[in-house]
């Protein structure tokens, strides 16, 4: 009935034990391997993520520091100019282009505004900063 012998049926079944259990073996020595390779590189990421963080907030800080310092010189140049004449009471004909005879309000938003594209220009350098020492 069974063309081979009992013996045969449990050298090949040894066989098919041997190769499942070598499979099963290689199979648990890669998979620890990768496991070591992800932890491996989810601790290089992290470090590098709290080394871009740190240069971020130094940056950051900079930044906040100028702008700091362009609102106290924005201040002082205010306050200046409140010695100036009112618009109502300067007759400029304008021939002057120094701004040495500007209006209070007329050299206040001027200087506002000068103020304002410094802010903008400091944030952008930032942004720019930024941008580079995470692509270094």
């Amino acid at each position: 009935m069974f063309p081979l012998g009992i013996i045969e049926y449990v050298k090949i079944a040894l066989f098919a034990l041997a190769v499942l259990g070598a499979g099963y073996t290689g199979y648990s020595i890669e998979a620890g391997r990768f496991e070591r390779y992800k932890m491996e590189q989810a601790a290089a990421t992290q470090k590098a993520q709290e080394l871009h963080q740190v240069a971020a907030d130094e940056i950051r800080k900079d930044k906040d520091a100028k702008i700091a310092s362009i609102n106290n010189q924005l201040l002082d140049a205010v306050s200046q100019l409140r010695s100036r004449p009112n618009r109502s009471q300067s007759a400029s004909n304008g021939s002057c282009g120094t701004g040495a005879t500007l209006s209070a309000e007329d050299a206040e938003f001027l200087e506002r505004e000068a103020a304002r594209a410094d802010i903008l220009r400091t944030g952008l350098e930032a942004c720019y900063e930024q941008y580079d020492s995470l692509n270094k």
